[in-house]
């Protein structure tokens, strides 16, 4: 089934070749992305730190440090609160910042001076709490983007010049779906050599859950011999 799913990946990265779906290599690495972080409105610790706990424990369990699971988290503008130090200790801890726009909304169907607004005040207040970070990754949102979305990740500075998307459609934001085992069962069937995985943090119920899912599925993919980086890192791997 694995074989097949990403199959299907490969062929729609044929498509949409403005957009990273994957990284073509042959490396037991795979990229772990985290959304819509943190919480709007929450004091610290906010519920993101649940996501940041549970992989720090796993890698208690890990002897070696260059082993340790790092994320790629993307961060909502308006979505940053009064817990000041979420973003230097994400990084502290060794992961990465990425950019996911000012609102939490369909930024295909804003005008380009709106996106190309929302995109930059995003950036700003990044550096802003992390000062000098350079921030690698846009993903909008909605997985939609279109060519004038495109033209301004292109000219952004230290930007790489496509959408990060992912390997798979995630069904964590869905109540039907949002159970720590299903979310474990489900990322698992996306696993394979440079695959980009996506869960969700927004809200105290999918940081909870997604705090769950990781306690599930990190020790089953490191058994598996894969390692769990972030985008950045998945990205510098050899290719095929």
């Amino acid at each position: 089934m694995t074989y097949w799913r990403k199959k299907a990946v490969e062929n729609l990265a044929l498509v949409f070749p403005e957009a990273v779906f994957y990284k073509p290599t042959q490396a037991p690495l795979v990229a772990l992305t985290i959304d819509d972080v943190p919480i709007p409105g929450e004091s610290a610790p906010c519920s993101t730190r649940w996501i940041l706990d549970e992989i720090a424990e796993h890698n208690q369990s890990v002897s070696d440090p260059a082993e340790n699971v790092r994320a790629t988290f993307f961060v909502i503008g308006s979505h940053l609160n009064r817990d000041y130090d979420l973003l230097t200790d994400i990084v502290a801890q060794g992961h990465e910042l990425a950019n996911h726009g000012m609102v939490d909304t369909w930024p295909a169907f804003q005008s380009r001076q709106e996106f190309e607004a929302h995109f930059h005040h995003t950036h700003d207040r990044l550096v802003e709490q992390v000062p000098n970070y350079p921030i690698r990754w846009y993903r909008p949102g909605r997985a939609f983007y279109n060519p004038q979305m495109h033209q301004v990740i292109q000219q952004a500075a230290g930007y790489e010049p496509y959408f990060a998307l992912a390997s798979m459609l995630p069904l964590d934001t869905l109540s039907a779906t949002a159970e720590p085992t299903f979310t474990a069962n489900y990322m698992a069937q996306h696993v394979f050599p440079g695959a980009i995985l996506l869960l969700h943090g927004g809200s105290a119920e999918r940081s909870k859950n997604t705090a769950a899912a990781l306690r599930l599925i990190l020790p089953r993919l490191r058994a598996q011999g894969y390692r769990i980086t972030t985008l950045s890192n998945l990205w510098q791997a050899a290719d095929d």
